[in-house]
């Protein structure tokens, strides 16, 4: 089964995140996101932070997600290289990232996003053990 899929736009460019189940979902669509940004991989350590989200609804709560994880990586300059799902709910979720700093005189940046949007968010269980998110994000 793939993770993600990346999807063409003419202004935006967004992703295709399939899962498990729900947690293994946000995971992967934050790791195709970031792979939207970076193709390094390499662990690296040095920061780690909890992170709580809330939203209306599954798909609020994915692009807040994103949006929260986007945040993290512009203003305290760090690759997230480690994105765990603790716990989610209808509305509110936690999680908890870790990753080191992101040199970009070293890291060659494939693009900035600025944002995760709701233009075409959806979330939705396709069977018992698969879900699927799709997202776009403004660059």
């Amino acid at each position: 089964m793939k993770r993600f899929e990346i999807l063409d736009h003419t202004a935006d460019i967004g992703i295709v995140a399939w899962g498990r189940s729900l947690l293994e979902l946000f995971v992967n669509a934050a790791e195709g996101m970031f792979s939207l940004i970076t193709d390094a991989k390499e662990p690296r350590e040095g920061f780690q932070t909890e992170i709580e989200v809330e939203g209306e609804d599954r798909v609020e709560l994915l692009v807040n997600w994103l949006n929260e994880l986007l945040y993290i990586f512009e203003t305290e300059e760090v690759l997230l290289t480690e994105i765990q799902v603790k716990r989610i709910g209808p509305v509110s979720m936690k999680g908890r990232v870790s990753g080191g700093t992101f040199d970009r005189s070293r890291i060659e940046l494939k693009r900035e996003i600025k944002a995760c949007t709701y233009y075409q968010a959806a979330v939705e269980e396709l069977g018992p053990s698969l879900w699927r998110a799709q997202v776009y994000f403004d660059l």
